[in-house]
């Protein structure tokens, strides 16, 4: 009995992995122009329709004083983003076992262990193979994402610049990575769905009603996450100037890092005037019970 529930986990896992990682579509991806979304123009356009979009809803409810009524809508998005970050996070991870087994030899002779590889792609690394098929469906996660800001609008909730500038930002660096094969990206991936799979978690549970652990916050987990990848960039440079030939794709990851430092002190900011918010309201709270109580002695 035990040797059979083995043998069928051990042949669930072969499948998934031939799945996720081995079937053509994947293992002979390549990132040119006859991918949807490759070109420069493409990006470009979709921000400019975002930013378009925000203002014209914006204006469409100015006469609109409650928030418009979207159903399970909110919850049906947070359940499909939840379910692509999983995919594309065991698909990644798969992904990266494989192409560690099968260019054992080749990575040899560049990095001391597989590690290395992960964070820093050797110079000429083409945007093709596995590794940068789960890349590139993580890029095309991004658009899906700026649904966010349409659901956010609709519930009548205060746009802010950080939410704006993150989701935009969020897809150029995306592109970024597949069009110069910025090292790194295995990592990021691998956290940035990590933490969309608890965020939007959190997210599913508010807008079904459940209640959920304060320190599963949004802010509190992008804040985690940003100086995790602020870590993983001083790794990377340390790498690029103790191995041989460098990493591959540093202007792009130079321009990574910028949005990332950016975000990180923006999202601090945020955090910041909340609790300095919330502070403010329980104090108010406090000395409102005080007076009350002095008014009945």
């Amino acid at each position: 009995m035990r040797n059979e529930a083995w043998r069928w986990i051990r042949d669930t896992r072969g499948s998934v992995r031939y799945l996720l990682a081995e079937q053509p579509m994947v293992a002979h991806f390549r990132w040119d122009h006859h991918a949807w979304g490759s070109t420069w123009l493409f990006p470009l356009v979709a921000i400019a329709s975002y930013l378009l979009l925000i203002l014209l809803l914006k204006i469409l409810l100015i006469p609109r004083k409650r928030p418009l009524p979207l159903g399970p809508i909110p919850a049906i998005h947070n359940l499909c983003v939840i379910v692509a970050s999983a995919a594309i996070f065991v698909g990644c991870w798969e992904a990266t076992a494989v192409e560690i087994r099968e260019t054992r030899w080749i990575r040899s002779r560049k990095f001391k262990n597989a590690a290395e590889w992960i964070m820093c792609f050797p110079l000429g690394t083409r945007p093709s193979g596995r590794v940068f098929f789960w890349s590139y469906i993580f890029y095309l996660t991004k658009y899906h994402q700026l649904f966010d800001t349409v659901i956010w609008i609709l519930r009548k909730k205060p746009l802010t610049f950080l939410h704006v500038f993150h989701h935009i930002a969020v897809v150029c660096v995306c592109y970024a990575w597949l069009e110069f094969s910025q090292s790194l990206q295995i990592v990021t991936i691998l956290a940035s769905t990590l933490l969309y799979v608890v965020v939007y978690s959190y997210f599913l549970c508010r807008s079904i009603g459940w209640g959920c652990w304060s320190s599963l916050r949004p802010a509190n987990c992008q804040i985690v996450h940003l100086a995790f990848t602020l870590l993983a960039y001083v790794a990377i440079l340390a790498l690029h100037f103790t191995t041989r030939e460098g990493c591959n794709g540093m202007g792009a990851l130079l321009f990574d890092a910028l949005s990332t430092a950016t975000l990180l002190l923006l999202f601090l900011n945020f955090y910041l005037k909340q609790r300095c918010s919330t502070d403010t309201k329980s104090l108010n709270t406090q000395h409102k019970v005080i007076d009350q109580n002095k008014k009945q002695l």
